[in-house]
C-alpha cells in the first residue's frame, strides 16, 4: 500500500487535530506505537449520524475503536459522557482497560486529569476553570439508565435481553446530541440487531449501515484494496484463497462454512435446522455465574453434583461438565478441556474430582476408546455410568436438554463457544428413517463441549428390570 504525504500550515494542522480522526491518529499511542487507523475505522469516526449501525467481523477492531472515540471526545469537548454496553463483564472492563492505557501515553500537554479510575468507569477533569467533568462507563448487557450521552452497544446480536437494552439506549441519546451505536458480528436471522441491519420486517430510516467483513482488514487480507473492490462477488472459498492471510485461512479450515460467514462475514445465517434456536440458549446464559478451575476450590454444594465426561478422539477434545442440580435446576460449576492430554492423567483427573467432590452421578462415554476409562473409573467409583453414543441416546439427551433450557432450568455461563457448540446441534432424518443429532465436525472438535453438558444435564431413568411374571387383569363393566 503507498502513503501519501500530505503537508498541512499549522492551522490546517490544528483544525485536524480537534476532529476524532485526527486526535486519534496525532496524538495517541498504544504500547508505545501510533495508532493507525484502517479505511472502515476512518468513515466510522467520521459518521455523524445519531443511529450507526455496523455489521462486522470478529477482530477489526471495533471495541479498540470505541475507546479510543470515547477517550478522544472526552478531551476535545469540554462535558462529555460515554456508555459502553458489552456482552459479557469481561468485555466491559476491557474497553476500559484499552482507554486508561491510551489516555497514560497521551502527551501531558493534551492530558485531561484522570479523577476517577476503576474497572468500569473513567472519569477526567476539564483543564478549564469549570472542572467539568467527562465520563467513560461501561458494564454488561443492560439497559444504561440515567446518563445522556453517546452509547455503544458492542455485540448487540448476542445479548438476552437485546431489545430491552436497545429501547432504554434510545432514550439516552434524545435529549442530548449524542448518537447511539450498534455494532455485532451476526447471530442468526433474530433479534433487534438483525431487524435493523437488514431491514426485512419493517425500515429504520434514521439508521446508517456499514458492513465490514474481514477482507476489509489488513490483518487478515494480502490485498485490501483489490478485495474492496471484487471480494464480495466471490465465493467465501475463493476471496479466502485470493485475499486471506494464513490466520484467516486457518480459520476458514477451523469451522463449518456456514459458520465462517456468519463470524467473518457479516452474513445473518438461518437457524432453521439448528434443534436449539439462540432464543432458547441466550436467557438460560448469565455473566455473574462463578465457574471453577479446581475440585478443590468448588464451594460447598447446596444440592446434588452431577458430571459427565466426553472421551475426545484422535482430533477432539475431550470435555468436563459439572454441574449442581437444586430440585431439577441446573446451574454449571466447571467446565474443563483435556486437548491433547493422555487418557491417563485424563483418569487421574477424573479420579481427583470424584475423590474431593460429592458426586452423585459422572456420566462418560464408553464408546470407542472411552471404553477403558469408563470401566476403570466404575469399577472403583459405583457413580460412573458408562453411556454408549447411539442415535437413540442422543436424541434422549438433546430432547432432555432441550426441555430444560425451555423451562430455564438450567444456567450455563455465558460463553460464545458454549453457545455455539449448543446451537450447532442439528436434528436430520438419515435416509434409513432414524434421527440423527450431530453438529459438523471443525477444528476445534464436533461440539464435545455440548455433549459433556448435556451428559451431565440428562433426566435420570431407573433401569428396565425384567418382569418375573405376567399378570393378567380383567376389567369388568
Amino acid at each position: 500500500m503507498t502513503l501519501g504525504i500530505v503537508k498541512r500550515t499549522e492551522e490546517e494542522f490544528a483544525e485536524w487535530l480537534v476532529t476524532e480522526p485526527g486526535f486519534v491518529t496525532g496524538l495517541m499511542a498504544y504500547d508505545d506505537e501510533p495508532i493507525v487507523l484502517e479505511a472502515y475505522q476512518r468513515e466510522f469516526l467520521n459518521n455523524r449520524s445519531r443511529f450507526r449501525w455496523v455489521t462486522k467481523s470478529r477482530q477489526v477492531g471495533f471495541s479498540f475503536l470505541f475507546a479510543l472515540e470515547a477517550l478522544a471526545r472526552c478531551h476535545l469537548r469540554e462535558k462529555h459522557t460515554a456508555v459502553f454496553v458489552s456482552y459479557n463483564l469481561d468485555d466491559a472492563k476491557e474497553k476500559i482497560l484499552i482507554a486508561r492505557q491510551v489516555h497514560e501515553e497521551l502527551p501531558l500537554a493534551f492530558q485531561k486529569r484522570l479523577v476517577v479510575d476503576s474497572k468500569t468507569e473513567l472519569a477526567f477533569e476539564s483543564n478549564g476553570a469549570t472542572k467539568r467533568l467527562s465520563r467513560i462507563l461501561s458494564h454488561p448487557s443492560k439497559a444504561p439508565r440515567g446518563k445522556k450521552g453517546d452509547v455503544y452497544l458492542d455485540e448487540l446480536a448476542h445479548y438476552v435481553n437485546d431489545r430491552e437494552v436497545y429501547r432504554g439506549s434510545t432514550a439516552l441519546i434524545l435529549r442530548s446530541n449524542g448518537q447511539l451505536t450498534g455494532c455485532s458480528t451476526p447471530l442468526g436471522r433474530r433479534g433487534i440487531f438483525w431487524e435493523i441491519a437488514n431491514e426485512e420486517l419493517r425500515k429504520y430510516p434514521h439508521h446508517t449501515r456499514q458492513l465490514v467483513p474481514w477482507w476489509l482488514c489488513r490483518f487478515f487480507s494480502t490485498d485490501v484494496r483489490a478485495a474492496s473492490e471484487v471480494a464480495l462477488d466471490l465465493p467465501t472459498e475463493e476471496r479466502v484463497t485470493r485475499f486471506g492471510r494464513p490466520t484467516l485461512i486457518e480459520q476458514f479450515d477451523s469451522l463449518p462454512l456456514e459458520d465462517f460467514q456468519q463470524e467473518f462475514e457479516g452474513k445473518f445465517v438461518d437457524e432453521t435446522y439448528s434443534f436449539f434456536p439462540y432464543e432458547l440458549i441466550l436467557p438460560c446464559t448469565s455473566d455473574d455465574l462463578v465457574l471453577y478451575d479446581e475440585p478443590t476450590s468448588v464451594r460447598a454444594p447446596e444440592g446434588r453434583i452431577v458430571a459427565g465426561f466426553d472421551v475426545g478422539r484422535t482430533r477432539d477434545r475431550s470435555e468436563l461438565a459439572v454441574f449442581e442440580e437444586i430440585e431439577g435446576r441446573f446451574t454449571c460449576r466447571m467446565l474443563r478441556s483435556f486437548e491433547g492430554t493422555p487418557f491417563a492423567e485424563q483418569e487421574a483427573e477424573l479420579r481427583r474430582l470424584l475423590g474431593t467432590l460429592p458426586v452423585a452421578r459422572l456420566s462418560i462415554d464408553r464408546s470407542g476408546i472411552g471404553m477403558n476409562l469408563a470401566e476403570n473409573l466404575s469399577r472403583d467409583f459405583p457413580q460412573v455410568v458408562g453411556e454408549n453414543f447411539t442415535n437413540e441416546a442422543k436424541e434422549r439427551w438433546a430432547t432432555d436438554f432441550k426441555i430444560l433450557l425451555q423451562r430455564r432450568d438450567v444456567t450455563m455461563p455465558r460463553d460464545r463457544d458454549l453457545v455455539a457448540q449448543v446451537h450447532a446441534i442439528k436434528r436430520r432424518v438419515l435416509p434409513s428413517g432414524k434421527v440423527s443429532f450431530d453438529a459438523e465436525r471443525n477444528a476445534r472438535g464436533h461440539a464435545d463441549k455440548f455433549w459433556a453438558v448435556a451428559l451431565a444435564c440428562q433426566k435420570e431413568r431407573a433401569p428396565e428390570r425384567p418382569l418375573a411374571g405376567n399378570i393378567g387383569v380383567r376389567v369388568l363393566g
